[in-house]
């Protein structure tokens, strides 16, 4: 597998984490030291496979040419001048024989201290392995512009680039002592996988299109790896762009020049890069991981999900200069060069500075983004107290200030809006309009529309939540199917029922749609003044109950914890499964105190909410109870998406502490407070929409005294879990 290729046996080992998840075909394997910040020097190698052979039976591809373009494009900004493109449409062709020749080229003018980036777009698939190295029987490959179809009986693909072969080829950069960066947007298959709507394509091809059959083994995933041989002098990072059950996919983004094509993590991370200062590989990671799931990119798209392993996550990214964690975007001849690439929509407000290194108030003036393109956007100057609003224009003022050269995100429009994906089947066909349950599910939108309240809208394309008929029931969630197992909040397709079901995920919807527009990560401008830490214990799979056995929870859950593993921090976007436990706590960072609420959005679209007062630095404490995650729950079935929001506040004297328990809860007794919940929601409006300026909740706070942090994971079903821990 390209794990053992590539990122090679012992770091697996030591790392803890089977590279099952996929190197290659989950798209990204970011193989990178960093133990100086100081590099002797930066190479890159820049990889893009757009054109197949028309006779073979392989669709090309739109993005990977655009993907080298916007690399090339921030390497240069950023200083890199060794640069190799082999990329069809661009420069170069990206044959075999050139993309091994291009790895040796690397190692050959490489040495200690250096660091190669090599990126990789094309397609990717998967091949039976001859060499009994791959727990699960199969190699992953990458297809070069001459890859060509196997012959019958074969059972290779010929001229493909085995994982084994990539991995050969950053070792010997590795051995060199230089460190390696290798970022690989190609895919393969896994099961259960979801249509891709209009605006998205799969970099995915099928083994059986090139003559090669290829069964894939579930339970491989959590196969570990072993050590073989000494730990090179380089060292490296790897990061993983999607689930092996996930296909990496490239978006559409529509331009002034009409629809321009990228790969949508390398877009992301791109984007991410062009601006990015002393921050860490693991706030990257989490700020294209935030990139990736905003509403500006498509539903499908949204559907792969990035992964990361290693020792390294927490170096300094490419030992980049300190820019106090301001994200800023570069303003030429009235225009800002970000664009919906970067997560801008239409309205974003815009505060204008002189200088990159000004402070976050020095600002010279204030702009609305107008005609939003792929990787750029018009300007509008604009009154500084205007409060952008969806489909609808500031006022503007005149010229932008001769000497605005930079500019910051002040607000973004917030778009209330659901959008619920039409029904479809665990396979991906569409529910007919008039199947039954399709036409029960918009009699229910209309019903919930009519009470005048955010409105829900049918979008194949972009939706935040998906609607999967399976077992008689309709599965409601962010992403309804596991594998090949529903997941979400069921409801029989009735009406009635329906109605009241799409009331809750509104609620639930509006809570996380205002929560995420407002969350922010921590700046050396505005740390947050409390530390706040999550922590997973992992449950012993062993101690489980089979699939089809009768069991009580509680006591299911006892036993699985008596030999549950340390707890430790909850990676991002993790997989967790029955019975992990997991507890959030916090710790006053400086002296005052701070009101913390925690909000958790479960798989069925309940809001649950806990409080803690925050005082001072002595010790660390609770906030509510610890959580223990159950995909069978003693309410029922309950796998799925999840999403946890921690709002800090500082606590004001002589006023009414920031408590949300029982002003938003929507499942049993909920809103036990009244009409708090209005309130609640107009505050978070208030900030989400002038981040900066003081918000409602009667005047109690302003947005730069506000912290709001966002925590995503997934609760397995059994059967998929079981699979992932070697048990039947």
């Amino acid at each position: 597998m390209i794990g053992q290729g590539i990122c090679d046996k012992t770091f697996m080992a030591r790392g803890g984490v089977a590279l099952k998840f996929a190197c290659l075909p989950v798209v990204l394997a970011l193989c990178l030291g960093l133990a100086a910040a100081a590099r002797a020097e930066v190479r890159a190698l820049l990889i893009g496979v757009s054109d197949y052979d028309d006779t073979i039976g392989v669709a090309d591809l739109k993005g990977p040419a655009n993907d080298v373009r916007f690399l090339r494009e921030v390497l240069t900004g950023r200083g890199v001048t060794d640069i190799t493109v082999l990329a069809d449409g661009v420069e170069g062709v990206p044959t075999r024989a050139a993309i091994l020749g291009g790895f040796a080229a690397m190692a050959a003018r490489s040495g200690p201290g250096d660091l190669v980036f090599v990126s990789m777009s094309g397609h990717g698939t998967r091949q039976p392995d001859p060499d009994g190295d791959e727990t699960d029987g199969l190699d992953e490959v990458f297809l070069p512009a001459d890859t060509a179809r196997g012959e019958p009986g074969a059972g290779l693909i010929p001229n493909a680039l085995v994982d084994d072969e990539l991995g050969r080829a950053v070792m010997a950069i590795r051995r060199t002592g230089a460190d390696v960066w290798l970022v690989m947007d190609s895919c393969h298959s896994g099961s259960g996988l979801r249509a891709a709507p209009a605006g998205t394509a799969a970099r995915y091809v099928d083994p059986e299109v090139l003559g090669i059959r290829a069964a894939e083994s579930r339970v491989a995933e959590a196969d570990t790896v072993e050590e073989d041989g000494p730990e090179p002098a380089g060292g490296y990072l790897a990061f993983y762009a999607a689930r092996s059950s996930e296909v990496a996919r490239e978006v559409r983004f529509e331009g002034d020049g009409g629809a321009v094509w990228y790969g949508l993590f390398t877009a992301k991370l791109a984007a991410r890069l062009q601006d990015a200062g002393a921050i860490s590989y693991r706030q990257l990671f989490q700020g294209v991981l935030a990139d990736m799931n905003d509403t500006t990119v498509p539903g499908g798209a949204r559907l792969q999900t990035p992964l990361w392993a290693g020792t390294l996550i927490d170096a300094t990214v490419l030992g980049g200069r300190d820019t106090a964690g301001l994200r800023r975007f570069a303003v030429m001849g009235g225009r800002l060069k970000a664009g919906k690439v970067h997560g801008l929509a239409d309205g974003t407000l815009m505060g204008l500075v002189a200088d990159p290194a000004d402070p976050a108030d020095a600002l010279i003036g204030v702009a609305q983004v107008r005609q939003v393109g792929a990787t750029s956007a018009k300007l509008v100057a604009v009154e500084a107290a205007c409060v952008p609003k969806v489909a609808a224009d500031c006022p503007e003022t005149g010229a932008l200030p001769p000497n605005a050269r930079y500019a910051q995100v002040l607000a973004r429009p917030v778009d209330l809006l659901v959008r619920l994906a039409p029904a479809r089947t665990l396979d991906g066909t569409p529910l007919p309009a008039d199947d039954p349950a399709a036409a029960a599910l918009a009699s229910a939108v209309a019903t919930v529309n009519a009470d005048g309240g955010t409105r829900i809208e049918m979008d194949a394309q972009s939706f935040d939540v998906e609607a999967v008929l399976a077992e008689g029931q309709l599965w409601f969630g962010p992403r309804a199917q596991i594998d090949r197992s529903p997941v979400g909040l069921p409801i029989v397709p009735d009406a009635e029922a329906l109605a009241t079901a799409l009331r809750r995920i509104r609620k639930a919807e509006e809570l996380s749609r205002l929560l995420s527009s407002v969350a922010t990560k921590p700046s050396l401008l505005s740390p947050n003044p409390v530390n706040l830490t999550i922590d997973v214990a992992a449950s012993d799979a062993r101690a489980l109950a089979p699939i089809g056995t009768a069991m009580d929870p509680y006591d299911e859950c006892s036993a699985a914890m008596a030999t549950a593993a340390a707890p430790a921090s909850l990676p991002p976007s993790a997989d967790l499964k029955q019975c992990d436990a997991l507890t959030v706590s916090a710790q006053g960072a400086v002296a005052g105190a701070r009101d913390v609420n925690r909000i958790h959005i479960d798989a069925k679209y309940c809001v649950n909410t806990a409080y803690e007062r925050i005082e001072d630095t002595a010790r660390p404490r609770a906030v509510g109870d610890g959580m223990i995650l159950c995909s069978d729950c003693p309410d029922g079935y309950s796998a799925g998406e999840e999403r946890l929001f921690l709002i800090v506040t500082e606590a004001e004297q002589n006023a009414e502490a920031l408590n949300l328990e029982g002003l938003i809860e929507n499942c049993g007794g909920a809103s036990t407070r009244g009409a708090g919940e209005a309130q609640v929601i107009d505050f978070l409006t208030d900030l989400a929409r002038r981040p900066g300026t003081r918000g409602a909740f009667g005047a109690r706070a302003s947005a730069s005294e506000v912290w709001v942090e966002r925590h995503d994971w997934r609760v397995l079903p059994r059967p998929e879990a079981f699979a992932r821990a070697g048990r039947n």
